[in-house]
């Protein structure tokens, strides 16, 4: 039988769209009653949400398999180079151009910070429940918060400047670095000790019973792999549930730090579901057309959607709330409402796309939601 916090992690994970427009909708009217608290503690309410978003993002570094970085990167060169361009270019981009439609232009920064980040948490996911290449989407994963640290501050730097807003960009490169590099070291030292060290124990241990020790001595390494992958199936739930626990906390707090405003000016909502839709549009059309011209695999096109389209928005909410100012921070809390259904709406037009791409896919049955696959990708693992 599962265990209370799994479930409760399945169940999040079902309903994560819904109890996104619950926090917000629960947030805007906390938030405008009490207005006067969150003008008196601007200071605390800039350490709170840095805070949970080192909270909401060291889960998924945690789960990230930093290890897989080379090999990746070998098999995969076309569709690395592809999905980078789509990443680095494409994305940051196409935020730039729709951000000019909206009117609010530290919301509009904002809203270039929320498509220069990196990939989220719930990516690689999206990617497995598509049945597509986990291996390419955790290299591109790695890349994207790698090049991040970098990259976004001086995206958002140069959009500031376009529209006449100062904004240091060696402060962005330091919010970047506290909400980013810290946790992604954090998480992989977590990540060493809590499941490569213990795999190695429990391989060596031979008190300890472990399906995976039924493979032979001759394949040392496809044991470890498959100990590393059942550990990591079994901490999987309880990081997931941590993640989304932090994630609507940091939803509530952005939400209901500029109530105000977006009960004044809802159009300011408005504007950005629009510039993230097109944003979108312009992602989906153009990596279909290049699968279709280079002859892409259907696996490889999805390993690559995922982690151009879906951002971790927990890094934009902090460089909003060190570097730009809080109301900057309102895409940010936004846009995860647009991004499960998008990614839900995509793999449910799995098969179309596979036979579009001239692929087969694996499994043409519907997908009702984002339930994450528990078992690990390694073919060396036993289940029996």
């Amino acid at each position: 039988m599962e265990s209370r916090p799994i479930r409760l992690a399945s169940h999040l994970r079902k309903y994560l769209l819904f109890y996104v427009l619950l926090v917000i909708a629960i947030a805007i009217p906390l938030g405008y009653h009490y207005a006067w608290f969150f003008k008196a503690h601007v200071q605390q309410m800039k350490i709170l949400i840095l805070s949970l978003a080192v909270s909401t993002l060291y889960p998924s570094m945690v789960q990230l398999k930093g290890e897989e970085m080379g090999p990746g990167v070998k098999a995969r060169i076309k569709e690395t180079i592809i999905g980078v361009i789509l990443i680095f270019i494409v994305a940051p981009f196409m935020a730039m151009l729709s951000a000019t439609y909206i009117s609010y232009r530290l919301v509009a920064i904002g809203f270039v910070a929320s498509n220069a980040v990196p990939a989220s948490s719930a990516s690689i996911a999206y990617v497995m429940l598509a049945e597509g290449n986990v291996e390419l989407a955790t290299v591109l994963a790695i890349i994207s918060i790698v090049g991040a640290v970098g990259i976004a501050p001086l995206y958002v730097g140069l959009y500031a400047r376009s529209v006449s807003v100062s904004v240091p960009v060696s402060l962005l490169a330091e919010s970047v670095a506290i909400a980013l590099v810290l946790p992604l070291v954090l998480g992989q030292l977590t990540r060493y000790f809590l499941v490569k060290r213990r795999a190695k124990r429990l391989l060596k241990d031979e008190r300890i019973g472990f399906p995976c020790k039924k493979i032979t001595n001759s394949k040392m390494k496809e044991t470890t792999k498959c100990i590393e992958g059942k550990i990591s199936a079994n901490i999987r739930p309880y990081l997931s549930l941590a993640t989304m626990v932090f994630m609507l906390l940091l939803i509530s707090v952005l939400i209901a730090n500029k109530a105000g405003l977006l009960i004044r000016k809802p159009t300011i909502a408005v504007d950005i579901i629009i510039a993230q839709f097109i944003v979108y549009a312009v992602i989906i059309s153009l990596l279909l057309a290049i699968s279709k011209t280079v002859r892409m695999k259907y696996e490889d096109h999805m390993g690559i959607i995922f982690i151009a389209m879906t951002k971790n928005e927990s890094v934009a909410a902090a460089m909003a709330v060190m570097a730009i100012g809080p109301v900057a921070a309102l895409p940010a809390a936004l846009v995860p409402t647009i991004q499960p259904v998008i990614a839900i709406a995509y793999i449910a037009a799995a098969p179309f796309i596979a036979g579009f791409l001239k692929r087969k896919a694996k499994s043409q049955t519907p997908v009702k939601g984002p339930t994450l696959v528990s078992k690990t990708p390694y073919s060396a693992c036993n289940d029996s």
